[in-house]
């Protein structure tokens, strides 16, 4: 890790992101603890939708796309959509995931005058690796239609999430308030993993955090396969759904004015 740390946040992202998703990706998140587990709050989540009027979905920063694919498994009749910075990565979920339904592309739509709108945009683990995360969810804002759905960790931030490219992890209420204030209500949100994957596992990563960079692009071992079966018992049936550090939230548009001045 020493190497990343004479790189920029943005470097870092670019590197780790672009290079280390690709289809060895997509079957480790099938197996792993916390995909498994996240899902499940993200179907939870979803399921306080109004899922009839979603007829469009885009998901940015989708990664290889199974966060996208459990948007489409819960949204069948919607057009959804993944968008990445990273061509391995969407390539990876192309040829993963694509024959069920889900599309992919590498296209930027928080560039200046995007013209498609949609009726869900949702950012998984996005928002903490931007500098001015103010701006993109004000972006994301302008070409919504009527729901946004976002996630990433809170509360305190451990040394190792900076060499995998965060620039903060958020407070509590956070980003509830800066919605708030440009129209939107807060649908649902969950605070959840205490204490087995924050803080135990949040801790014993930043333990063995020299290794972290390669886990999600390397196969699997039998022994890594028995330990995330473990690990999501835990996470899933004896973690807290309503305290801890890990922030999924569904947020509703119901004005179109802003309500202060834009940060």
């Amino acid at each position: 890790m020493n190497t990343k740390s004479k790189q920029t946040i943005e470097e870092i992202n670019q590197e780790f992101y672009g290079e280390h998703f690709n289809k060895e990706t997509v079957e480790y998140l099938k197996k792993s603890a916390g995909a498994r587990w996240f899902n499940d709050l993200l179907v939870m989540t979803l399921n306080h939708a109004d899922k009839k009027a979603i007829k469009t979905a885009a998901d940015v920063g989708c990664g290889v796309g199974h966060k996208t694919l459990t948007i489409k498994k819960q949204i069948p009749k919607a057009t959804v959509t993944g968008f990445d910075f990273s061509e391995p990565a969407i390539e990876a979920g192309k040829k993963a995931y694509g024959p069920e339904g889900v599309k992919y592309s590498c296209e930027d739509i928080t560039k200046k005058n995007y013209k498609k709108r949609y009726d869900l945009i949702s950012a998984f683990d996005v928002l903490e690796h931007i500098d001015d995360w103010g701006g993109m969810v004000n972006k994301l804002i302008s070409i919504n239609n009527k729901y946004l759905l976002f996630s990433f960790p809170v509360g305190r931030m451990r040394p190792y999430e900076k060499n995998i490219g965060h620039f903060r992890n958020f407070q509590r209420s956070q980003i509830e308030d800066f919605l708030t204030s440009r129209g939107y209500r807060t649908v649902h949100t969950f605070y959840a993993g205490f204490p087995f994957f924050s803080p135990i596992l949040r801790d014993l990563t930043q333990i063995f955090s020299k290794n972290y960079s390669e886990t999600i692009s390397t196969k699997m071992s039998p022994i890594g396969v028995l330990m995330h079966k473990v690990w999501y018992i835990l996470f899933r049936y004896f973690s807290l759904k309503h305290r801890g550090d890990v922030f999924i939230g569904l947020f509703e548009k119901i004005d179109d004015k802003p309500r202060t001045k834009k940060k």
